[in-house]
């Protein structure tokens, strides 16, 4: 089976050399795929500067839950006849109806009208999503809905997480998992190559089936907490925690040369 080589020190030299700007980790809600029909339900945000721990803090948070639009209730009081979820499925994943504190909810116009601004606050700012495709084509469709500036997110710098699990963080555990562990090896060590092989272990499915890198399943593989997934607030939290653990992974084996096999992809 073919082997790429994935060079560790890329995605840390990233790391370092943007870790003077804002990172925006973003999560968006919708009810639906197409942002040209279906309204967004929430937004969350948390805006944060890398430290050399490596860490994150934080700097401001955004967090909005939109009203449900007319035309969303006309559709509501229909007997559903689609395929997959139904809105009343997707608002009940989503935890739609639970209480912002101190807080109702918005129209969704004022909704995106906030976010943007609170994006435009930060000076060259890299948005941070897991599958940021679909963050950033619902945030810019649903924004060209109300407002004339069409695709304003398109001039900003997308970090795509899924990407990089993709790329590094699947060829680190697949590599590492099959270590053998010498007599010779440190405890560090040995305890290190049996955590990767847990990891990928919780990620695969099967055996030998490709790794899921769904968000939940990821933060649950490195012993984080996935109760709360399908929450925007709760996503934003776990994506800084999962990147941050696979951040430091990387910069404590940043030089390593890691393997990705095909069906792992």
């Amino acid at each position: 089976m073919k082997k790429e080589e994935v060079y560790i020190d890329e995605i840390v030299g990233y790391f370092q050399a943007n870790q003077d700007r804002t990172w925006i980790f973003l999560d968006t809600e919708t009810l639906g795929f197409q942002p040209e029909k279906h309204q967004m339900l929430e937004v969350a945000a948390t805006a944060v500067k890398l430290n050399n721990a490596p860490s994150f803090d934080t700097l401001l948070n955004y967090h909005e839950k939109a009203k449900l639009l007319s035309v969303t209730r006309l559709r509501m009081s229909y007997p559903y006849k689609g395929k997959g979820l139904s809105y009343r499925d997707l608002l009940k994943m989503t935890k739609y109806g639970e209480p912002l504190k101190d807080r109702v909810y918005i129209e969704e116009r004022e909704m995106l009208e906030q976010f943007f601004s609170f994006v435009e606050s930060f000076e060259d700012p890299i948005l941070v999503a897991h599958n940021s495709s679909f963050d950033m084509r619902f945030l810019n469709g649903r924004h060209n809905v109300y407002f004339e500036n069409k695709n304003p997110y398109d001039d900003y710098e997308v970090l795509d997480t899924l990407k990089i699990m993709r790329k590094y963080f699947t060829a680190f555990v697949t590599t590492e998992s099959k270590r053998f562990k010498h007599r010779w090896l440190s405890d560090v060590e040995e305890q290190h190559i049996l955590r990767m092989r847990q990891i990928r272990k919780t990620l695969q499915e099967k055996k030998g089936k490709r790794m899921s890198l769904k968000l939940g399943r990821v933060a649950n593989a490195l012993g984080l907490d996935d109760a709360g997934c399908h929450s925007a607030k709760f996503d934003v939290e776990t994506l800084i925690a999962v990147t941050q653990v696979m951040l430091n992974l990387f910069n404590e084996n940043y030089d390593k040369t890691v393997y990705t096999e095909k069906s792992f992809l």
